[in-house]
């Protein structure tokens, strides 16, 4: 019996921070406009929270294993992944339209400033809303055009090095990661690949991933690349 009311204590504490972080998703969308650092703030908060469910999870299949009739402990897992689940699509979606709308007048001001009028600070600033700007819209589309699965060309195999494209995301919050194994469809051609990233392995279809052009050098002594 002491161990289950551990356990709920440690639960009730996972659950207090999912009404922390909805306290704090209300306030942020309140705001009319989130400026870079508001939204730089939400995107790392919210990836300490998605770790909360691996807490969570832990912890209710102890109490699940626990009590005799699991019925309720399965109730209570339902109604915090319901919410848990909500809030990180939430925050995605505010995420996702805060950058849209910054990433919008930030083109704007670009392409309607006389960068030579422009003192040294805010013409360095222009150029880097730039190229910011062609980054993230002409060469991450680049590295993935060049991956094209209509035919098993064998670009993409264990152990190439990947960004893995997420559009709730900007491009430079995207995971990187090394494929680990390419699963091969019907038809013999691989459209899925198994990632290992710092979140764990997952899988992504390859219209997702983004293959880094990592050149290797031949190795003279062994005749092997490094």
């Amino acid at each position: 019996m002491a161990d289950i009311k551990s356990f709920i204590k440690k639960r009730a504490s996972i659950k207090a921070k999912l009404t922390q972080f909805n306290s704090y998703l209300s306030v942020s969308k309140s705001c009319e406009k989130l400026s870079e650092v508001q939204i730089v703030e939400i995107e790392y908060r919210l990836n300490i929270f998605e770790n909360l469910y691996e807490k969570y999870d832990a912890l209710q299949d102890e109490l699940e294993a626990l009590v005799e009739d699991p019925s309720e402990q399965y109730a209570e897992r339902e109604e915090f992944e319901k919410l848990y689940y909500s809030l990180v699509a939430s925050a995605r979606q505010l995420i996702s339209g805060a950058r849209k709308l910054l990433e919008g007048d930030s083109a704007n001001e670009v392409q309607n400033a006389n960068i030579n009028s422009l003192k040294r600070f805010h013409r360095i600033d222009v150029l880097k809303q730039h190229f910011w700007t062609r980054f993230a819209h002409e060469y991450i589309m680049w590295l993935q055009e060049r991956t094209k699965w209509r035919r098993s060309s064998g670009e993409l195999k264990e152990g190439t090095m990947v960004v893995i494209k997420d559009n709730n995301l900007p491009p430079l919050m995207w995971l990187l990661g090394r494929i680990t194994h390419v699963l091969p469809g019907r038809d013999g051609v691989a459209r899925v690949a198994d990632i290992l990233t710092k979140k764990g392995v997952i899988r992504r279809a390859f219209n997702t991933i983004c293959p880094l052009p990592v050149s290797t050098v031949e190795d003279s002594s062994t005749g092997g690349v490094c």
